[in-house]
């Protein structure tokens, strides 16, 4: 009998594989921390082959150290960031190296694209606006500047989809990952041609790859990929989500009353919705087939934090292990109540959730100002940035009873209370460390049979670990906080436009 279900998630820092029982309780997590490769400002890029060595050594270590034996996996989920590009030849090999989701070359793109009326033609088939590191925007910007790059490209993939390809030797693609790249009609639920020729790149129409179902099997593991792997050949490969679906599925996201919010390298908020909104930023198929998904996000949370810690408080030059520092971290933040400090942090440090040219900066800060009130700032600058994606949802028609909280920042408790004294509803913290994989994992525990449908996956494979409540005292403090933050917001796009205007 097989016992155990893995989950892998391809996240734009960390590559993770983790091994689930059947009950959903994580028996061991291996990470892998793949550079970026920046050849220029805003560009963020990671070399494929790098990537794929890397998830052939976290599954590798996490079979030795969990003692689970390759045999015992009932199958694999994939899961990763949506968008960004990976672009292969016919044989799976990489042409490019992967642009990653928090790429910003086409920031300025974007605009001429919305300018010369090209979103506004494709949008009532899409429900997308443009944004950087977009497929579609991408595809764009490789026919200008790379062309030889799309001439040797057999396939456009996402990251998740290139390592089932390694995987399986299968090229596919799954819904709700395709209808947020901005290249799918969201009716039809087919890459359009129309779309393609509106954007000029009738030529990549037919590298997109064929259809894979979320809970179906889309391959199996080759020999080739089990003798590098250790896993066995003929271990099923289920058709699984990008990490904005997984992320809801791990939380058990199963109806409309819920906000989902998701804090790691992006700030995740989303939400289902069974109608189409217009005007939404982004409206993609969830994992269920009744629903859509309706999400704001934007690569502004946790990873800001880590960068502060690493290149200003170089962490990595003291004795004191992770958990320890977050603890002192967590410690300064409760040293000051929320209005005793005035200091602002703008968490665009990888690209800006409001103007595409803004970048990261901390208003108010003066020489009274310490550690602990910097760390504070971006702690709450965080939330806020959250909280402006929020209240877009909000303005699209999303009302919820209740928040679900997953991602890095769920591991902190004074964080994880600062979120809900900011929503001022009830927010609830999954039990899964690595919500990506479980909701990856989940997919594949269906495609393997092992539950019917996702129902019953969700009830023997979700746990919660702590509820929140809100303080009231708090609410009139956050809320002046946060028009505080917005405030900001809007100085930064008089900047940065007056910067334009320079030019």
């Amino acid at each position: 009998m097989l016992y155990y279900i893995m989950g892998i998630d391809l996240g734009g820092t960390v590559i993770k594989s983790a091994i689930y029982d059947i009950e959903g309780k994580e028996v061991e997590v291996s990470s892998l921390e793949v550079p970026l490769i920046e050849p220029h400002i805003g560009w963020e890029e990671r070399d494929m082959n790098v990537i794929w060595q890397a998830v052939i050594d976290v599954i590798k270590d996490v079979l030795k150290k969990s003692g689970v034996k390759a045999s015992e996996i009932a199958g694999i989920g994939l899961t990763g960031y949506g968008n960004g590009v990976c672009l292969v030849d016919a044989k799976g090999e990489a042409v490019y190296h992967a642009i990653v989701s928090s790429d910003n070359r086409c920031a300025r793109l974007c605009e001429q694209l919305v300018e010369q009326g090209i979103q506004d033609q494709i949008y009532p088939l899409t429900y997308q606006e443009f944004w950087p590191a977009q497929t579609a925007v991408l595809l764009v910007w490789l026919k200008v500047n790379m062309p030889e790059v799309l001439e040797k490209t057999a396939y456009v993939l996402s990251i998740k989809d290139y390592i089932r390809f390694k995987l399986t030797g299968e090229p596919c693609y799954e819904i709700t990952e395709a209808t947020c790249n901005g290249l799918m009609n969201i009716h039809t639920m087919k890459f359009d041609p129309i779309i393609f020729k509106t954007l000029d790149i009738s030529e990549c129409f037919d590298k997109m790859p064929h259809y894979t179902g979320i809970t179906d099997i889309s391959g199996f593991v080759t020999e080739e990929a089990g003798l590098v792997t250790g896993l066995n050949s003929g271990t099923l490969v289920a058709g699984s989500c990008y990490d904005v679906n997984a992320g809801a599925l791990a939380n058990g996201i199963m109806d409309d009353s819920t906000l989902c919010m998701i804090a790691g390298t992006w700030s995740i908020n989303e939400y289902l919705t069974k109608n189409l909104v217009e005007g939404a930023n982004s409206i993609a198929r969830s994992y269920l087939p009744e629903y859509y998904i309706m999400e704001e996000s934007s690569p502004t949370s946790a990873s800001n934090f880590k960068w502060f810690l690493d290149n200003v408080l170089e962490i990595n030059k003291t004795a004191l292990s992770k958990k320890e520092i977050y603890k002192q971290c967590n410690q300064l933040v409760e040293s000051i109540q929320p209005q005793e400090s005035d200091v602002i942090f703008i968490p665009y440090l990888f690209a800006s959730a409001t103007h595409p040219e803004a970048k990261a900066a901390f208003f108010q800060l003066t020489s009274y100002h310490k550690r602990a009130h910097m760390i504070r700032a971006i702690y709450e600058g965080v939330v806020f940035s959250s909280m402006v994606h929020v209240k877009r949802l909000m303005d699209s028609g999303c009302r919820f009873k209740e928040a679900r909280l997953a991602g890095g920042i769920s591991n902190s408790p004074v964080w994880s209370q600062m979120v809900c004294d900011v929503l001022q509803k009830p927010l609830i913290v999954s039990e899964a460390s690595e919500p990506g994989a479980l909701g990856a994992a989940i997919c594949a525990a269906i495609a393997a049979s092992i539950y019917p449908d996702y129902e019953t996956a969700i009830s023997h494979m979700v746990h919660r670990k702590k509820e929140y409540l809100p303080n009231p005292d708090l609410a009139g403090i956050y809320a002046e906080k946060l028009a505080a933050y917005e405030k900001a917001l809007d100085m930064l796009d008089i900047y940065y436009n007056s910067m334009e205007e320079r030019r």
